[in-house]
Parts: C-alpha cells; sequence; structure tokens
C-alpha cells in the first residue's frame, strides 16, 4: 500500500512538472518517449499554463431585425423601431510579460443602448480606464397633445384654437392632436485611475460626467382644470471622486471626496391655457422645472486588526448640498398682485454628518460576535421666509412659511453566530433603530427588533435555513400639520411615521442528494399591523415562494427551471377631510407569477444551442366598501422565448444566430379607452396600455485574431 501511495505521488508530480512546462518532446518529435510509471507523459500539455501574449482581437459583426414597433418592448435595449440593425460586438486584449495589459470591449455598437470601453495599465503599479455608454429609455409611443413646442419650454396651443369651460367643448382639439414620444437618452463619460506603486499607499481618480436629454409627462392646473404636458429634460450630471488608501500589517485607513453638481438648462414650463379661464385665470401658466444643485462630501475610514480574533473598523463622513438657483417669479399672471419675494433665491444649504462603528471578534471558539454603531445627521439651515402662495397662477391663498426638514438617525445592532454542531450553525440579533425630525408630523419614531435563524446542513444532501424577525416601532405624539396650513384630518397618519409590528418568516431549503439534479426553494411571509392608526393604512401581508432546479442529463445536455408566485395584501381606512371617522375602505391585492424553463446543448467545440423560455403575470385588485366606485383590475401578461444556436466552422470562425420572440399583454384602467377628452377636466394624452408581439432575429460572425 505504502509504495502504491509513494508511486502515485510520484507520477502527479512528474505529471504537474510536465504540464508546466508543457513537454518539451513536443518541440523535439526526435527525443526519447518519456514514461513514468508505466504512463507515456510525452504529449502532456498543460493549456491554461502558458502565459498569454500580445495582442488578440475578436470583433463581432452581423445583422438583426425587428419586427414592429413598440417603445414597452425597447425600453431600455434600444429595439423600439421596427426594421433592421447592425450588430456590432467585440474585444480586444494585449498582454505582456512585463504586466502591461489593455483590454477594449464594444457592446451593441448599432443600438442606442451601446457601450465602449478601455482598461489598461502594469499590474501592481496602475490602471487606467475610459468608458462610454448611452442608456436610453422609452417610456411611451401612444401619447397625442395639442400643444406646439413640445419639448422646449414653451408650449403654445395652434391657431384658431377655441378654449372650452370642459374638454369635450374644445372643438378644435381632434383636429389639432399630434403624435408625441416620451423618451430619454443618457450618456455617459467615465474616466478614471489607480495608482499603486507607492509602498503601503494607493490613490485613485474618477470623473464621470452624464448627459440626459429628451422629453416626459408632466401636468399642469388651473384651478380644477388639468392639462397634461409635454416636458422638456436636459440634464447635466458631473461626478468627481478621489481617494488616497493606505495599508499596513493590521491598519488600513483611507480618505477620499466626492462631489456632484447637477444642471437643468431649462428652468421653467410654460405653457397656454387650453381653458376659459376661471376667476382670475390667466392665459398661460408657469412651472418650475428641476433647479441646479450641489454636493461635496468628504470621507475618512480606518480599520485595525488588534488580534486574531478581533477587529475594528470606522468611517466618518461630512457632507455639505447646496440650492441656490434664482427664483422665478410667483406667477406670469399679471392679475395677481403678490408681495415682492423675501430673497432672490432658496439659499439652500444641508449639511450632513454620519459616522458608523464596527466590532467583528471571536470571543470563543464556534462563536462569532459583531456590533455596529451608526448616525446620520441632516442639519438644513435654509433660511425661512413668509412666501405668497399662488394656486395655479388662477388666485392668492394665505401666505405660508417654508419648512425646512432636518433630521438624525441613530442605529445600534449587535448579532451572534454560533457553530453549535457541524450540522447546525445558530444565528441571531437585535437592534434599536430611532430616527428624530423637525417641522414635520412625527418628532421621533423608535423601532427595535430582534431576529433568529438556524441552518441544518444535512451531510451534503441537502440544506435548511429558517429565519424569525419580529419588529416593533412606536412613534411620539401625532401632529397632522406641521405649519397648520392646509388643515387635516387629526386622525390621519403617514405609514412611515405610525406605530406598528412586524413579524417576518423566511425559509430557504437547497437539496444537493442527487449528483446531476439540484433543487432549491424559498418562502417569505410578512405581517404588519398599524396598531395606533385610525385613518391611514391599517394593515400590511405578504408572502412568496420560490422554486428553482439545475440538471445535468448528460455532459452534453443541461436544463434548468424556477417558478415564484407572491402576495401583498394592504388594507386602509379614509375620511373626508375633518370628518371623525372613516367613511370608506380600501383593500388592494397585488399577485404575481413567473416562471422560466432553460435547455443547453453542447456537441463538441463546433457546435452548441439553447434556448431559454420566460412567463409572468400581474394583478391588481382594488376593492372598495363605502365608497361609490371601485375601480376594475389591473393586470400584465408576459410570454418570452429565446433561442440561439452557435456554429465553428472553422477554428477562428464563429457563427451565431439568434431568435428572440416576446408577447405583451396589459389593462391599465387609467389609460385604456382615455382619449384626450374622455375626462371632462383633465386634457389628457390618450396613451393606451402596452401590448405587442415582437420577433427578433440576429446572424453574426466573430474572428479572432
Amino acid at each position: 500500500m505504502t509504495m502504491a501511495i509513494s508511486r502515485s505521488i510520484a507520477l502527479f508530480t512528474v505529471a504537474g512538472i510536465a504540464m508546466t512546462l508543457r513537454a518539451q518532446a513536443e518541440d523535439a518529435p526526435d527525443a526519447a518517449t518519456k514514461v513514468v510509471d508505466g504512463v507515456d507523459i510525452t504529449k502532456w500539455v498543460c493549456k491554461f499554463c502558458t502565459f498569454e501574449e500580445g495582442f488578440s482581437f475578436d470583433p463581432e459583426l452581423g445583422v438583426g431585425y425587428v419586427s414592429d414597433d413598440s417603445a414597452k418592448f425597447g425600453e431600455y435595449t434600444g429595439l423600439d423601431q421596427q426594421g433592421t440593425y447592425l450588430v456590432a460586438n467585440g474585444d480586444a486584449r494585449y498582454r505582456h510579460t512585463d504586466g502591461v495589459w489593455l483590454d477594449l470591449s464594444a457592446v451593441d455598437l448599432g443600438l442606442d443602448s451601446r457601450y465602449f470601453g478601455v482598461e489598461g495599465g502594469k499590474q501592481g503599479q496602475y490602471e487606467l480606464h475610459f468608458n462610454y455608454k448611452e442608456l436610453p429609455h422609452f417610456i411611451s409611443d401612444t401619447a397625442r397633445t395639442p400643444f406646439l413646442g413640445a419639448g422646449s419650454q414653451l408650449l403654445t396651443l395652434p391657431a384658431g384654437w377655441i378654449p372650452g369651460a370642459t374638454t369635450d367643448t374644445m372643438n378644435a382639439l381632434d383636429a389639432s392632436l399630434r403624435d408625441v414620444n416620451f423618451e430619454t437618452k443618457r450618456k455617459l463619460l467615465d474616466l478614471g485611475g489607480t495608482l499603486e506603486s507607492v509602498q503601503h499607499w494607493a490613490f485613485a481618480i474618477n470623473v464621470r460626467h452624464e448627459d440626459k436629454s429628451g422629453m416626459r409627462g408632466t401636468g399642469g392646473s388651473f384651478v380644477f382644470n388639468d392639462a397634461r404636458l409635454p416636458m422638456p429634460v436636459d440634464y447635466t450630471t458631473d461626478q468627481f471622486d478621489a481617494s488616497a488608501a493606505y495599508t499596513a500589517a493590521r491598519f488600513q485607513a483611507r480618505i477620499a471626496y466626492y462631489g456632484s453638481i447637477f444642471k437643468n438648462d431649462d428652468h421653467a414650463l410654460v405653457w397656454s391655457n387650453p381653458y376659459i379661464p376661471l376667476g382670475l385665470g390667466g392665459t398661460q401658466g408657469q412651472l418650475g422645472l428641476a433647479p441646479d444643485s450641489q454636493f461635496h462630501q468628504l470621507v475618512i475610514s480606518a480599520g485595525y486588526r488588534a488580534s486574531d480574533m478581533m477587529q475594528l473598523t470606522a468611517q466618518l463622513a461630512a457632507g455639505r448640498m447646496t440650492q441656490d438657483d434664482s427664483f422665478l417669479s410667483y406667477t406670469i399672471n399679471p392679475a395677481l398682485a403678490t408681495q415682492p419675494l423675501p430673497r432672490n433665491s432658496l439659499d439652500g444649504l444641508v449639511d450632513t454628518l454620519s459616522w458608523n462603528f464596527k466590532l467583528n471578534a471571536t470571543p470563543a471558539d464556534k462563536v462569532r460576535l459583531n456590533l455596529t454603531a451608526s448616525y446620520d445627521d441632516r442639519n438644513n439651515h435654509t433660511p425661512q421666509s413668509v412666501y405668497d402662495w399662488v394656486t395655479t397662477d388662477s388666485g392668492l391663498a394665505a401666505p405660508r412659511t417654508n419648512l425646512p426638514y432636518s433630521f438624525n438617525h441613530g442605529l445600534l445592532s449587535a448579532d451572534v453566530s454560533w457553530a453549535f454542531d457541524p450540522m447546525l450553525h445558530l444565528y441571531g440579533g437585535c437592534s434599536l433603530d430611532e430616527i428624530r425630525r423637525d417641522l414635520q408630523e412625527v418628532g421621533r419614531t423608535q423601532e427595535g427588533s430582534c431576529w433568529g435563524k438556524g441552518v441544518l446542513d444535512l451531510r451534503g444532501n441537502a440544506d435548511v435555513s429558517l429565519r424569525y424577525t419580529h419588529a416593533e416601532r412606536t412613534v411620539s405624539d401625532y401632529l397632522p400639520n406641521p405649519d397648520g396650513t392646509p388643515p387635516q384630518n387629526a386622525l390621519m397618519r403617514l405609514y412611515n411615521m405610525a406605530d406598528r409590528d412586524r413579524d417576518e418568516l423566511l425559509l430557504r431549503i437547497d437539496v444537493m442528494k442527487f449528483a446531476k439534479f439540484t433543487f432549491g426553494f424559498d418562502g417569505d411571509v410578512t405581517w404588519d399591523k398599524y396598531y395606533n392608526t385610525a385613518i391611514g393604512l391599517l394593515d400590511g401581508r405578504s408572502w412568496s415562494a420560490a422554486a428553482d432546479c439545475a440538471w445535468t442529463l448528460s455532459e452534453k445536455f443541461s436544463a434548468n427551471c424556477y417558478f415564484s408566485h407572491g402576495q401583498i395584501v394592504s388594507s386602509q381606512a379614509n375620511a373626508e377631510m375633518l370628518a371623525p371617522s372613516p367613511l370608506w375602505f380600501g383593500d388592494s391585492t397585488d399577485t404575481t407569477d413567473s416562471a422560466g424553463a432553460g435547455l443547453k446543448y453542447t456537441a463538441g467545440e463546433k457546435f452548441d444551442f439553447g434556448v431559454d423560455y420566460t412567463y409572468s403575470r400581474s394583478k391588481g385588485e382594488i376593492l372598495m366598501q363605502g365608497a361609490t366606485a371601485g375601480f376594475p383590475d389591473l393586470k400584465s401578461e408576459l410570454n418570452s422565448a429565446k433561442l440561439y444556436v452557435n456554429f465553428t466552422p472553422k477554428k477562428k470562425l464563429s457563427l451565431r444566430l439568434t431568435y428572440w420572440y416576446e408577447s405583451y399583454r396589459s389593462n391599465d384602467w387609467a389609460l385604456d379607452n382615455v382619449a384626450p377628452n374622455t375626462i371632462s377636466n383633465v386634457l389628457a394624452f390618450g396613451e393606451q396600455s402596452p401590448n405587442y408581439d415582437i420577433n427578433v432575429i440576429s446572424l453574426a460572425a466573430r474572428y479572432q485574431f
């Protein structure tokens, strides 16, 4: 037995050396055959031991076709329009024995969702990167509007427009409607690098520039009359990151700066009034758009390994947010007499301060302890002033004072893990979470929670994990209207500032007993009870179950599957503004189901194919009690199938054929059958719920240079 073991060790040792050195006999075919313990190892070659050196380039070019137009189908992919598109991808790599490297990557250059990136450097010394990305968001392609100038800051009505008291009396509406597509596009440039060549030190810097342009929908009102408006989007965001990190044997520290500057080239949206003006209402309205703003933050963090049994980490961050865009005038309606603005801009100023401290320790064998303390303070220094209150450019109400909200948030938590047995691990912990606010409905919320978890390892056949959490949130006295305006029902409670009990149960099962088949199951149940709420959210319940599997049928065939079902149920009560008790109740139930399966076949190095299928559906039900009318159900259903075939006729040439079919159906009562003039006091876009059947096919070739 001992001799057999010794010979085996010798065999594997020699074999390892042979693979690492690539068997010199391959370069010298006349050399004597090398035999170890009766095994010829002459042609044993380690394919993964060879250092990749030089330049390689793998371009992929082809053509694809989309069968129909659909903003929903191409929402983020760029496949929103019928017709052909260019398939253009590629990768390039360079490696040198001195550690210099370069990677280039191009993805979807023929689509609006294109990406190009370059990374390079020298291992252990420095790294540089440059990335360019475009991210489209196609929102709607079924909207119509009578307004001219869509996408600009000024919306006018066509010549000959006749204002109406209601939408159905706007006689020129039908002839004036024109299609408008809502979409935005983000263009991102990212440039940065790291330097690690200085002993114990590493430095990093990154600059990111983003332009977001396009158009989306918003709304503007005149008293009780509303019009849906195409709103321009023209945003610019610049972000800066710089850091220096120090690393020693037991100590690590880092100091970093982060900055963000946001600019909006459009400061106001002005639109013509399509209705007959009411009272002192004017012929135009004005809506302020997102103001310019800045945020700057300095972060210091450190970690210290006091011993093999204890590690400490801490972080301190201080930041400042500012917003000093010039105010718009109160109104553009000359019939409304207002006082001068108390200042030219908001002079918005918010200071932030946060810190956290963590202790990780192993006080005993098989026991691990984690302690965490964190604090987050938002101190709003924006000055308070009294402002005239203009209602929809149509009238004046009592002046109001702005409320510069501030808060501080503290959290303490502790958890412990115990390897009770090789088959059983136990976990548990508690936390105390407190938020203090000013100028809001509740001055303090405090939530305590505790949890326990057990993980059972059935000797490699299965793993079972069960976790239970109980949390209780209590609040201080509730003030429905902190500034006294407008009046609100004293019984109302906001759900995030209301007394609440929460219980949650999580279950996970993984079965690995069978060599070629694995199975997993997830279960989650949550109960919420708002026990001191009379008007508002009363309770919430949710549960979900999901299963997944993987099956290796053979060396060539593999398959996978999944299924999930989830339901969220909530109940709420409401009343007229000052009514002493609820007048109606509403129960909402959201149900989602999804399932999918996939199959992959590999026939050597020249051919493989795969197919994936996905199905999902959702349903939203709203049941009313005590109200005059309810709501129809919200529904959606998706079927999606993808097929790919890869063929490699030559060593460096591969062909890829893909086919994608997707069908989507949806019903939304807020959109369906709502024409621009269906609602008497709302000039709508007339959008419809998205429904489509799309086929996408592409053929591309990739060649390795």
